[in-house]
């Protein structure tokens, strides 16, 4: 068990045990107000009788005479006479336990007594020959749990003995009852700190085996039924745990389209230098391919600077206040000219003057990235069409093709680096390095817009682009 563990536990248990003393010292004090209240010595004619002869004897005859009458009574009853004579120490000198509250309501019966002077009463003090004072009462038979029936014999052993009389009994503290408490609440804290703690253990493995490389860890198997904050914070440590996993399997696949994005042409760079030294009457064009290679890893370096600077969110922050229609129909105007020379045609359908404030170079090459790759799909003597429209505060614009579509469920795929999806119905080879609708999203996403891929009803794929105005 760790240190929370512990902590919880020791607290749990010092505030059960706490709490406990308090609430039973306060029904104590309470039960003790109203017992007070309550008449616990008997004050019938027998009482009065009894302590009066019993007064007498002491008068008359000290402790001598007391014993005579004690072993009369004992000899012909079989049990000590149910006066109680309580010395000056408030010790029974027959061994009897006497509590405190009977003891102050005998003194107090003793004041009225004499306030009313009264010749005789069922509580008495009387004074022996030898100068000894003692206190007579008889308890009632309803409160004779005050005073626990435990006797011992009366060995009175002369006058000048006092010391060999049984002392006052001490009153036992009910230790089963006690054991019971303490090990209930100890089982109770111990579970309690258990329930509390196990959550956060499972989450410290979890934590330590997703360190060392173990990116598929979860923990919410762990957790069962349990409906709390820490099933709250599990949810959460599965879902980071799965946005880590998911970051660092797309790093890895971009690591490896890179390299092999790159070995491509390094090779055919390498082959041209090769044939160039074998077959120098070839060098001119074997030099016109070592240039288009050299512009083909320059395309690409470039792409990944952009994209590495937009996923690190380093580019130049020039926001100026820019049209967005404007923008996107002076693209529109060169792409027109480019779809024409493929017997494609480009429609453009724009709002009036929207002012947008951002980056426009970031924006001109998201849109030229949508736009191109729509005229590239789109087939011949086909139209792209492109739209925008106000939608509550925000613009969207909408860049539709007429070609045949993807699966899907590869739509999300498209905004990923390296992605190419390969038309079968065409059987052709994708030009490009895949990022261009990668390099769209994260400057969309940058200008906080959204962007997402569907297939037309009708047929075809459309883009679609939505920017805060």
């Amino acid at each position: 068990m760790g240190r929370l563990f512990w902590k919880i536990f020791i607290g749990f248990w010092l505030t059960l045990l706490v709490t406990g003393f308090i609430v039973g010292g306060l029904v104590w004090h309470h039960n003790k107000d109203r017992i007070e209240q309550l008449e616990i010595l008997a004050n019938s004619p027998r009482a009065e009788f009894g302590v009066t002869s019993l007064a007498s004897i002491l008068r008359e005859q000290g402790r001598e005479g007391l014993e005579q009458i004690y072993y009369q009574h004992k000899k012909r009853y079989r049990r000590p006479p149910p006066v109680y004579i309580v010395d000056a120490t408030g010790n029974d000198l027959l061994g009897r336990p006497v509590s405190r509250l009977i003891l102050e309501k005998a003194h107090a019966e003793v004041g009225k007594a004499k306030e009313s002077k009264a010749e005789q009463s069922a509580v008495q003090q009387v004074t022996t020959p030898d100068g000894e004072q003692f206190l007579l009462f008889v308890p009632r038979r309803d409160f004779r749990s005050f005073i626990p029936e435990r006797m011992h014999r009366f060995k009175p052993h002369g006058r000048n003995a006092p010391g060999n009389y049984p002392k006052n009994l001490p009153r036992h503290l009910p230790l089963i009852p006690l054991l019971i408490v303490l090990l209930g609440s100890l089982l109770f804290s111990a579970i309690l700190a258990w329930y509390i703690t196990r959550p956060i253990r499972h989450l410290r493995e979890a934590t330590n085996t997703f360190a060392d490389g173990k990116l598929d860890t979860r923990v919410m198997h762990n957790f069962g039924n349990r409906k709390d904050e820490m099933t709250d914070l599990a949810k959460d440590f599965d879902h980071m745990a799965e946005q880590v996993q998911q970051l660092v399997f797309t790093q890895k696949r971009l690591l490896n389209d890179v390299s092999h994005e790159l070995r491509s042409p390094l090779a055919r760079l390498q082959v041209a230098i090769e044939m160039a030294r074998q077959q120098p009457e070839k060098a001119s064009e074997l030099m016109q391919r070592i240039e288009k290679e050299c512009y083909r890893l320059d395309e690409l370096v470039g792409e990944l600077l952009t994209l590495s600077r937009l996923e690190a969110n380093v580019h130049n922050n020039d926001a100026d206040y820019f049209d967005i229609n404007g923008l996107v129909d002076s693209i529109v105007t060169d792409a027109r000219f480019e779809a024409e020379s493929q017997n494609k045609r480009v429609a453009y359908s724009k709002e009036k003057e929207t002012l947008l404030k951002g980056s426009i170079e970031l924006l001109r090459r998201a849109f030229e990235n949508i736009i191109r790759n729509a005229i590239y799909y789109t087939p011949e003597n086909t139209l792209v069409t492109i739209t925008t429209e106000f939608v509550n505060n925000d613009i969207v614009i909408t860049v539709c093709d007429a070609g045949n579509g993807i699966d899907d469920d590869k739509l999300a795929d498209l905004f990923q680096a390296f992605v190419r999806i390969k038309d079968d119905k065409q059987n052709v080879k994708i030009p490009g390095y895949g990022l261009g609708l990668a390099i769209a999203r994260r400057a969309i996403e940058i200008h906080q817009g959204s962007i997402k891929a569907y297939n037309h009803p009708k047929g075809g794929l459309c883009i679609e682009v939505k920017l805060a105005v």
